[in-house]
């Protein structure tokens, strides 16, 4: 039978001869701010009045213990160190298990619970940013020309993305009340937020448009 696995940036814990234990991934928490009524019901939730309506999350917690019991005390000691020094302190991607499709990026922080003569135990604990983000990046190619096209665009995930842009030739793009002229080059244009669900983007001009985005979701 396969081994459970976590991946951290090119560390594969299976691999390594580590036994996955109970892992945790704590859930996502939004950042809110409610200003109390004076003299009124409720209170005025401005949990987004800076963001555009787009929800903001706090970062998370990832708990995974690790055991091994193989080799000799020597071996696994050597073992422990080498996971100390490719991951503590660092900034790495993280793949969970059952999850191959999606990855975590935090800081980690590796620590020894004990390691005797029959049995080794560490704890890998990360900080994370809230988003699970797609293995695949989403590309979109959109070829213009002298007549106005509109371009139907899902962003299948939750977070609101900006895309990259890439534009040959002379292109000009409108998004509701929002129309920029781009030439040959790579951009972003901060005004294109592709928000949850479909977007309708609006382009001409002669040349062609890429735009690559990531999608991300919170579960």
């Amino acid at each position: 039978m396969q081994k459970r696995t976590i991946i951290f940036g090119s560390y594969n814990t299976a691999e390594h001869g580590w036994t996955l234990g109970q892992w945790k991934l704590s859930d996502p928490e939004q950042k809110t701010n409610y200003v109390e009524r004076t003299g009124g019901d409720g209170s005025w939730d401005l949990s987004t009045a800076h963001s555009n309506g787009i929800p903001r999350y706090s970062n998370r917690n990832l708990t995974v213990p690790l055991e091994c019991s193989k080799g000799t005390r020597e071996e696994r000691e050597e073992l422990i160190n080498e996971m100390v020094n490719s991951l503590d302190g660092l900034e790495q991607q993280i793949v969970l298990p059952d999850r191959p499709d999606h990855y975590l990026t935090g800081r980690l922080h590796v620590a020894v619970d004990y390691s005797d003569l029959a049995h080794a135990k560490v704890t890998v604990s990360g900080t994370v940013e809230p988003w699970l983000y797609s293995a695949r990046e989403s590309v979109v190619e959109l070829v213009a020309d002298s007549i106005t096209k509109e371009a139907r665009i899902y962003n299948h995930g939750r977070r609101a993305v900006v895309p990259m842009l890439t534009v040959t030739g002379d292109v000009a793009l409108s998004i509701g009340s929002a129309t920029t002229r781009l030439t040959e080059g790579s951009y972003k244009w901060p005004t294109l937020v592709l928000m949850p669900g479909l977007s309708l983007l609006k382009y001409s001009g002669l040349g062609t448009v890429t735009l690559t985005f990531r999608e991300a979701v919170l579960r």
